[in-house]
């Protein structure tokens, strides 16, 4: 019988698109969180991937970048129903603070959170400074896709101050996997390392790890372990 699987999107597509390799090779019990709303709500859909293990009896989580931070909570909120965690270069940065790439991080996108809601800002303008403070050149979106991505953007909370516990121990089995090309994401590696995750590097899988070849052979024996 194959495990449930919950997989958690990060803030760029959702559901099965977000997880191409994955929704290919599925196996029955493996569900594809979709987004609720026009963002992701760490809270909420830490609830909605609960719910869905509650109606499966328990099962693993599989989360990718802001979606870590729902994975994470979930598992701290209820770890009976979490057997084990799958952090894909995950944006955990509550669990990270005071390494130096992420407090970077934090100083350079604090000012672009905070004018999320300011209508002076346009949704241009907006997702310049946006890839400023992430580190890459904005693409020249069409208007509608670009507002629907602003959208987006604007309406999640900074993931350094979305309520995770920074405590010893992480409540259940948790393996991390990165690219091994941003200090940002191999920082918080190292954190959650410090917690009691397992971590992978799968050198030059770029940040969206889940489309390497190599990733859904490695949730697989996480998940058997």
């Amino acid at each position: 019988m194959s495990p449930h699987v919950v997989f958690i999107h990060g803030a760029g597509s959702a559901g099965a698109d977000a997880w191409p390799q994955q929704a290919e090779a599925a196996d029955a019990g493996w569900f594809f969180l979709p987004r609720e709303g026009v963002a992701d709500d760490v809270s909420r859909d830490a609830g909605r991937a609960l719910d869905r293990l509650r109606a499966t009896g328990g099962g693993h989580l599989v989360a990718h970048s802001y979606g870590a931070n729902a994975a994470v909570l979930a598992a701290q909120l209820e770890p009976s129903m979490v057997r084990s965690l799958s952090l894909l270069e995950p944006a955990c940065f509550d669990l990270a603070r005071g390494m130096p790439a992420v407090e970077e991080h934090v100083t350079a996108m604090t000012p672009v959170f905070a004018v999320a809601d300011d209508p002076s800002v346009s949704a241009r303008e907006f997702f310049r400074r946006f890839a400023a403070g992430m580190g890459f050149e904005p693409r020249d979106l069409p208007d509608d896709e670009l507002e629907e991505s602003v959208a987006r953007l604007r309406a999640l909370s900074p993931p350094w101050d979305v309520g995770l516990r920074a405590e010893p121990g992480l409540p259940i089995r948790t393996l991390v996997v990165t690219a091994g090309g941003s200090p940002l994401y191999e920082q918080t590696a190292a954190s959650l390392v410090a917690l009691g995750a397992r971590h992978l590097t799968l050198e030059g899988a770029g940040h969206r790890v889940q489309d390497d070849v190599r990733v859904t052979a490695a949730l697989r024996e996480h998940w058997a372990g």
